[in-house]
């Protein structure tokens, strides 16, 4: 007990440039952000590890919900692929605010975890939809692409059929893991012209050649990148023999793969168009797009995360653009968050919520400044609880 209040309740740090006093508004949304951290409180004994909290929230990720609800959309894209949209509810016109969940690998709408995000965004006033990327959610594969991070490049046409659904409605976005790195993405690709006024990313690989490097720097990390790549290969087989593209790929390599690195030289370099893994990789990674991202964007990030290695975020990009607000928790493990045994439902998503309300209530000025000059070499910590 006495470690548990001493440390293991140690206060989320926050990573951001400083701010122009001549803006209040700026300063208001700092402090807010400030205030969210705080609600955080590890459970004491499914987030004691990184990986205890891993293991249990892949459990829960992967079971089908059983409450399902929803209208499932299919969204015709300009190569002439598909992917689907699940509507928590029917979309009208009149939508007020809408957030656009992102799943991560080997997830999609029908599961759990995704299921449980969206109810909870409902009750805080959202309407909610997930995206079903290429091949997921029982479409099948209509162009020689499937599920993976080149999804960002579909998403001008996942915007442009949103704009048109709900004409009035305010977008938010949140993306968990590699629906996180495809958001930021994205975001980085397109600047200003996004739909979308407030982002949250959740345990996102920002600097994904890092990461990939980082599950070959020990044999614990070699066993993560495996058990990961083995769930990869069975929906990847599963997407690919009911397709007419499964003679793009050679499927004796995609069974063999013992890494994600090898998956994606075996299949997704193949289908995408890419020479190699490595260059597969620089082109979906992104951090050398944060700087022209263009709207408040919360990053969520936990030092014990053991796929997705404190030591691979970019920090210092990260605080360049005054626009990113970087959350680091002690514990979480890989989207591990819960809500300390203090209520229902995942932190990170209340986190979520409660961020795009703040964000929502103000349009940040159009911020110039990268704040790369003359920073503060600390971090912003947060006062203790106790």
């Amino acid at each position: 007990m006495r470690r548990y209040l001493r440390k293991e309740l140690r206060p989320a740090v926050l990573y951001h440039s400083p701010v122009d006093e001549q803006h209040p508004e700026d300063q208001r949304l700092l402090q807010e952000v400030k205030l969210l951290l705080t609600d955080y409180w590890p459970h004491p004994v499914l987030e004691f590890s990184g990986y205890v909290s891993t293991v249990y929230s892949c459990f829960w990720a992967v079971m089908p919900s059983m409450h399902m609800r929803g209208h499932m959309e299919v969204l015709d894209l300009s190569d002439g692929g598909t992917m689907s949209l699940h509507w928590y509810e029917p979309p009208t016109v009149n939508t007020n605010k809408v957030v656009v969940l992102l799943p991560g690998l080997n997830n999609d709408s029908h599961t759990s975890f995704i299921q449980s995000a969206m109810r909870h965004f409902r009750s805080e006033g959202f309407q909610a939809v997930a995206l079903n990327y290429r091949g997921l959610a029982g479409l099948r594969l209509k162009t020689p692409k499937i599920a993976c991070g080149d999804c960002f490049r579909d998403m001008p046409d996942v915007e442009n059929h949103l704009a048109k659904t709900c004409p009035e409605a305010e977008f938010s976005a949140v993306g968990f893991s590699m629906g996180g790195s495809i958001l930021l993405r994205h975001l980085g690709a397109v600047g200003a012209n996004t739909l979308f006024s407030s982002a949250v990313t959740v345990a996102a690989p920002v600097d994904l050649e890092a990461v990939m490097k980082s599950f070959t720097s020990s044999a614990r990390k070699k066993l993560v990148s495996f058990a990961i790549a083995s769930g990869v290969k069975l929906l990847m087989l599963h997407e690919l023999r009911k397709s007419q593209f499964a003679q793009l790929v050679d499927m004796r390599k995609v069974l063999t793969a013992g890494s994600l690195a090898d998956i994606d030289e075996a299949a997704i370099c193949p289908l995408h168009g890419y020479a190699t893994a490595p260059e597969y990789h620089r082109a979906i990674s992104a951090r050398p797009h944060l700087g022209n991202i263009r709207i408040p964007t919360l990053v969520v990030q936990s030092e014990d995360d053991p796929v997705i290695s404190y030591n691979t975020m970019p920090f210092q990009e990260l605080r360049r653009n005054p626009r990113i607000y970087v959350a680091v928790t002690k514990r979480g493990g890989h989207i591990g968050w819960g809500s300390g045994g203090l209520g229902a439902g995942a932190w990170t998503d209340t986190m979520a919520a409660h961020f795009m309300q703040a964000t929502s209530r103000t349009r940040s000025r159009n911020v110039e400044g990268t704040g790369a000059e003359g920073a503060e070499d600390r971090p912003f910590t947060l006062p203790s609880r106790l």
